[in-house]
């Protein structure tokens, strides 16, 4: 089993051991497994060039397998969950697999395993668990511990090792830590520039000051530090605020303050009404690239970018649905001039003026019953060139949820100023049907079809079965 971080295995067994114990009887358990059979294809980078890229097939299995458990202690709310993933790709050998970091022809990973406590105010969750707030999505191995007074004031600290490469939502090539594979790499080529302390152990650790739910504010004062071999990681300050009570005005804002670098990294703010039949927005942002000290990245990309965003939602009494929004973005582009020979040679000349792109999209959705259908417009023009969408969605749900059909039809037409090869007009489709068997088993199968001028075309095909067990 692959596990980053280096006490993984002991939250594992600590937790388990929990359940297992001969003085702790769950009033219930839940059990959920996910079988997915997975075809389809992603570029590769390495070994290829633009002018030709080179499509690897994936065929994967991929297992997953979680048991959650509710009252491990007769009277007491003490929960443990936990959630492991293992994947085979037969479509993918060992040596194509090494084109791609972070993609390996077969893995297990444990997700999250922790167990979670709860009494009068105070919340303790021991384990591998994830953390989202205002400055990202994290996972880590260790303690948090939380407590809220009942005059709405409380505070929050956790402590461990961060679990390297555990984002779900994307590569952990474009992570915080995600150089540390390409390092990774290097090491095991031979390359002697690869920092061999980029995969050591990161302790990271934060506290906050929390304003829970007085009067309809929520807001939080937060600090988070992690070190790699003894020396700073990322150092950063936050802020959050919150206001709603459903209708009416409602309001949402947060910063996250980069101290290794003395600046802002991202800010937003936005505000909302809320009516019976309409909605209304305004929302305005600051992001800038989140990254680790070490990261090369820090050298190219810390320029960020400003967006505004207005939005409006009409809805009427009867099946239809309106939505109408603005976007404007602001780049603020202060590339540094590469004076390294070789580097130049592979990004060439990057100095590019500050611009902005303007756009919006539309939106109509009808539901009547078992139906639902929506088509979307957008626009998009300035810095980068123009983009043009069309998305056409349909739905269908039987009656007792026996099955569902969804279907999606995309058009775009792109004309890309930084990559000549994404011109003229994209088209996919997409197709999802599940089918409930039992109470506690689903079966689906999605498809998916590609073609452009780019990769020419590719298609995808994702089978999975799950089941979902309660005793």
């Amino acid at each position: 089993m692959t596990v980053p971080s280096g006490v993984g295995r002991c939250t594992f067994a600590g937790v388990v051991f929990l359940c297992a114990s001969s003085t702790a009887w769950s009033s219930a358990y839940v059990l959920e497994a996910r079988t997915e059979a997975q075809a389809y294809q992603i570029r590769a980078y390495r070994g290829t060039d633009p002018d030709n890229p080179v499509l690897l097939p994936r065929r994967r299995i991929v297992q997953y397998l979680g048991l959650n458990g509710f009252e491990l202690i007769t009277g007491e709310d003490l929960s443990f969950e936990s959630s492991v993933r293992v994947y085979a790709d037969f479509g993918l050998p060992r040596g194509e697999a090494a084109r791609l970091d972070g993609m390996p022809a077969e893995q297990a990973d444990l997700m999250y395993a922790n167990a979670r406590f709860r009494t009068g105010g105070l919340e303790l969750q021991l384990g591998r668990q994830t953390y989202v707030d205002v400055t990202d999505y994290m996972a880590f191995d260790g303690l948090r511990a939380r407590y809220v007074t009942n005059f709405y004031l409380g505070a929050e600290a956790y402590g461990g090792l961060w679990v390297k490469a555990a984002n779900l939502l994307g590569s952990s090539v474009y992570q915080l830590d995600g150089t540390r594979e390409s390092d990774q790499r290097r090491i095991k080529n031979g390359d002697t520039t690869a920092d061999p302390t980029l995969t050591d152990i990161e302790p990271v650790y934060g506290a906050k000051l929390l304003l829970e739910n007085l009067k309809g504010i929520y807001a939080a004062v937060g600090y988070r530090k992690s070190l790699v071999d003894g020396k700073t990681d990322l150092e950063r300050a936050t802020g959050e605020l919150r206001y709603g009570r459903g209708r009416g005005i409602n309001l949402l804002g947060g910063v996250d303050y980069d101290l290794s670098l003395s600046r802002l990294a991202q800010v937003r703010a936005q505000v909302r009404y809320d009516n019976a039949k309409f909605a209304v927005m305004a929302e305005g942002m600051r992001l800038a690239p989140v990254l680790a000290a070490d990261s090369i990245w820090y050298y190219f990309a810390t320029a960020p970018r400003d967006e505004l965003r207005l939005r409006a939602d009409y809805t009427p009494v009867g099946a239809f649905r309106y939505y109408l929004q603005g976007v404007a973005t602001h780049y603020n582009e202060n590339l540094r001039r590469i004076t390294t020979p070789t580097l130049a040679n592979y990004v060439g000349d990057l100095s590019f003026a500050s611009s902005t792109n303007a756009g919006g999209s539309g939106g109509i959705a009808y539901r009547e019953g078992d139906v639902r259908l929506a088509a979307d417009v957008s626009v998009r023009r300035g810095f980068g060139g123009r983009q043009y969408w069309l998305d056409l969605t349909s739905g269908y749900v039987s009656e007792e949820n026996h099955y569902t059909l969804d279907g999606r039809i995309s058009i775009a037409h792109i004309s890309d100023d930084l990559n000549p090869l994404l011109h003229g007009t994209f088209y996919g489709a997409q197709a999802w049907a599940s089918y409930l068997f039992t109470r506690t088993a689903r079966g689906s199968l999605a498809l998916e079809g590609n073609a452009n001028a780019f990769t020419h075309f590719d298609f995808k095909v994702f089978l999975l079965f799950d089941l979902k067990v309660t005793l």
